[in-house]
């Protein structure tokens, strides 16, 4: 069902394409887990033995991948095509197709346009990205309906829905993703926004975001969110989670410094609908996470930072994993884009036990504006 629309609504792109006002093709090669949604390009693992316990050896993997994406425009369409191959498949981010229609009225078809599709306020700002229960939509297909009011429309909205989900799963209210959400907001003032997943079933998520931006550079935003499962946000799933984002620019000395925290209030999980919770020897267990970056802009075409990530289960200190990943950005001459690359290091209580060296080229092939 989701491959019959999304080839339908990517024959629409291409036909849109004939009177589009902006055609632009980038793309992303290498091996880089923040920038081409596969692994690092070399990733070297210390070995264990039968116990558990580490040897004094790093097995090493090497893979590359491409993200080759288009986006076309006009007066009254804005559509998005994204193709992400790895070295030996496709890594389940095949497509995305967007398209929206006259009017105040969009029709999403695809899989993963969550990128323009999300609660503002769940923003993250050292992560850079939208955690899975700030996505008002997902994969499938779905529509949304915007506008705004106010002196010189400084009040602004958007309501959404739409349906996820496997050819198989559309048959189970339990894997059957029914989504929705909705962001209000005041320009240069405030947001506020909602995103419920899975309404259908035993796994519903909901997230509940404000954010502040009425001072220039800076990012401040908070939610809660009932029923985390993005554990790429936080130790462990949880049932009641709290998350803070806080990021400033420094514009006149090109530094920019970003925290993020993610915490459960309990040391409760749902599972199948059914409430858990998070024991060790009687001790009670809270998933926890915490993201921090800095970044200096050396000169106009090079700026290096460092990002860090800790997580871990509160109350048991052996759980704590950590990762440090200095890096540096470096834009090519006559715009041929830019090079990422760094060292990626992994701890846990024994020690380091990975390091990963991403390495990613990202290109603008064409920008084309009539």
């Amino acid at each position: 069902m989701k491959k019959i629309v999304s080839a339908m609504v990517a024959g629409v792109l291409v036909c849109g394409a004939l009177n589009a006002q902006s055609i632009k093709v980038t793309n992303t090669f290498g091996g880089d887990s923040d920038n081409t949604g596969s692994s690092d390009l070399f990733t070297y693992d210390r070995q264990k033995n039968e116990d558990g316990s580490y040897k004094d050896k790093y097995g090493n993997t090497t893979r590359a991948s491409d993200r080759l994406q288009l986006d076309v425009s006009g007066k009254d369409f804005d559509s998005r095509l994204r193709m992400e191959i790895g070295t030996t498949k496709l890594n389940g981010k095949e497509s995305t197709v967007r398209f929206r229609g006259y009017g105040g009225f969009q029709v999403i078809a695809g899989n993963d346009f969550f990128t323009k599709v999300a609660v503002d306020a769940g923003y993250l700002a050292a992560s850079d990205d939208y955690p899975k229960y700030a996505r008002i939509l997902q994969n499938g297909f779905g529509g949304i309906v915007k506008g705004s009011f106010g002196n010189d429309n400084e009040k602004y909205f958007n309501i959404a829905g739409g349906i996820k989900g496997t050819d198989d799963s559309y048959n189970d209210k339990d894997t059957f993703g029914l989504d929705a959400g909705m962001n209000f907001g005041i320009k240069n003032v405030m947001s506020v926004g909602a995103s419920l997943q899975n309404m259908a079933g035993n796994n519903l998520s909901a997230g509940f975001f404000v954010g502040l931006n009425n001072v220039e550079n800076l990012i401040l935003n908070a939610g809660y969110i009932y029923n985390n499962t993005d554990t790429d946000f936080i130790a462990k799933s949880a049932k009641n989670t709290i998350s803070l984002s806080a990021g400033y620019k420094f514009q006149e000395s090109g530094i920019f410094l970003a925290a993020d925290v993610m915490s459960a209030i309990s040391n409760e999980y749902l599972e199948d609908g059914d409430t858990k919770e998070y024991e060790n020897d009687g001790k009670k267990l809270i998933p926890f996470l915490a993201k921090g970056c800095v970044s200096y802009k050396v000169k106009d075409n090079l700026t290096a930072g460092v990002k860090a990530k800790v997580a871990m289960m509160i109350g048991d200190d052996d759980s704590r994993k950590t990762e440090l990943y200095p890096n540096i950005v470096y834009t090519l001459a006559d715009k041929m884009g830019t090079v990422t690359t760094g060292v990626r290091l992994n701890l846990d209580k024994d020690g380091l036990y990975k390091i990963a060296i991403p390495l990613s080229w990202k290109c603008t092939f064409a920008d084309i504006k009539k």
